[in-house]
């Protein structure tokens, strides 16, 4: 039981070691972004190895994955320029980092053979995490300057820009982030003679948000029935911000229910041990 009790101790002491690791560590990476820092140093001393590999899986008859994982590169706003063939080498070699990790605690602890294929399976799968994680936040980033960036947008239409002059406006002036990167492409798109329709389509594309297609929709039909753009702007903006309030509240209903689990798992079990272990160990000593 003391055994026990040292361990549950040693574990929450780590497990707080651990969170103050990772805000720490978010705190470097929102640095490192804040530097326009695109590079990794890491991945471009792979990225030959990468790329002979991606040739190898060419060869490969994976029409249907090529078509997923392009999508899911799109909207995750593919920073480093990847192509799916590209994304299943980084996928091959994780799996073979997972599987040397597997060997050294095989050999080190004199675990099963079979724990090389669960490592190294477990590490095949963990870029695809990794990519739908950025494509959630990506997401949830553009959702929050959504309602800003049509503030904007709204003024300049109002005081008497046209689209695509308000749409400059934006992008020189906006909040920095994934919506001013797309609005940035999407106004290069227009200066090389594209359609405002079809710019517009292929930013609703990338994107693949309901907020985003309302937004497009709205533009479009406003353009085509000649109604007025700016009050059309507006009334987006209203209903995005309105989206974003509702969110917020319904994230503030579920934290305490959220937050039942650490609760059960780590803050009650230590506070037990607070309570239990000195009348525990007087009892072990004689008794009362």
């Amino acid at each position: 039981m003391l055994l026990v009790s040292y361990l549950l101790i040693l574990f929450s002491i780590a497990l707080l070691f651990i969170g103050f690791t990772q805000v720490e560590l978010l705190r470097l990476e929102n640095d490192y972004r804040a530097k326009n820092e695109t590079g990794v140093a890491l991945f471009n001393r792979l990225r030959p190895l990468i790329e002979v590999l991606a040739a190898y899986n060419s060869k490969l008859n994976l029409t249907g994955y090529e078509k997923k994982i392009t999508k899911k590169l799109i909207h995750s706003g593919n920073a480093l320029q990847l192509i799916p063939m590209e994304f299943l080498a980084i996928k091959e070699l994780t799996a073979v980092f997972g599987a040397l990790v597997g060997a050294y605690f095989v050999v080190l602890i004199d675990a099963t053979p079979f724990f090389i294929l669960i490592c190294a399976g477990v590490a095949f799968f963990l870029p695809n995490l990794k990519l739908n994680d950025v494509i959630t936040k990506r997401r949830h980033s553009i959702f929050l300057d959504l309602p800003f960036s049509m503030d904007l947008l709204t003024l300049a239409v109002e005081a008497g820009m046209t689209f695509y002059s308000g749409l400059s406006e934006l992008v020189k002036k906006g909040r920095e982030g994934p919506l001013q990167e797309e609005l940035d492409k999407m106004l290069q798109e227009m200066r090389l003679g594209v359609p405002q329709r079809d710019a517009l389509a292929a930013f609703s594309e990338r994107l693949n948000m309901y907020e985003v297609r309302s937004f497009v929709a709205a533009v479009n039909q406003a353009e085509k029935l000649g109604a007025p753009l700016g009050q059309t702007l507006r009334t987006q903006s209203e209903v995005r911000r309105n989206e974003r309030f509702q969110m917020a509240e319904k994230m503030a209903q579920e934290a305490p229910v959220k937050m039942l689990g650490p609760l059960a798992l780590f803050i009650f079990p230590a506070v037990f041990i607070v309570i239990l272990l000195p009348i525990f160990m007087q009892f072990r000593m004689g008794g009362f």
